[in-house]
């Protein structure tokens, strides 16, 4: 399966400490690829997690838990405090993994439910959220990681406002797209392709 074996390169090799070594490379690439991993996870998930699923999908309903729980993940993980902790502490790091994949996991089993309107909220409060983070990053006076230089911290703020930008220029390009014919009433594409 691509997500485990992306998870375990992610995890137990080199690239995980090169990846962390540097703020933009552990915000802008570690962690949405975790992220991903648990998508593509849940997207061809084995027939016990499906089962899992099906049980818990009530708390769920139209996806906004899901999206909900998903934003409060990611949220976690821009805050400097949090990065900080996942580079120095291996529990924290094991958190971060962990919280992400579920985050994918529940992102994809919530995207759908959503709708429009859901899809729209989310991926407002998130880019908008992304945007904010990298401004404050980028123009932050002092250091506020203490992992990483300041520099660094620029960047990855720069990274995080144009991946922001284009998260959402690429949903709403899809949003215009989307078929809208009476077999697909309510247009929902899909966040990846």
């Amino acid at each position: 399966m691509i997500a485990i074996a992306l998870v375990a390169l992610l995890a137990f090799t080199p690239l995980r400490s090169a990846l962390e070594s540097s703020m933009t490379a552990h915000m802008l690439v570690q962690l949405p690829l975790l992220l991903l991993c648990g998508w593509l996870f849940a997207a061809r998930a084995p027939r016990w997690l499906l089962s899992l699923q099906a049980r818990v999908q009530s708390w769920n309903a139209g996806g906004a838990a899901g999206l909900l729980l998903t934003s409060a993940i990611a949220t976690t993980w821009m805050i400097p405090r949090a990065l900080d902790l996942s580079v120095t502490s291996n529990t924290v790091d094991a958190l971060k993994f962990a919280s992400l994949l579920l985050a994918g996991v529940v992102l994809f089993n919530s995207w759908r439910r959503a709708g429009a309107l859901g899809q729209a909220f989310f991926i407002g409060n998130v880019t908008w959220m992304m945007a904010v983070a990298g401004l404050l990053l980028r123009d932050a006076p002092v250091r506020v990681c203490t992992s990483y230089l300041t520099q660094d911290q620029q960047y990855a703020g720069t990274g995080l406002l144009l991946l922001g930008t284009a998260i959402g220029v690429r949903w709403f390009a899809g949003w215009l797209g989307a078929p809208t014919d009476a077999a697909s009433v309510q247009r929902t594409p899909p966040l990846l392709h």
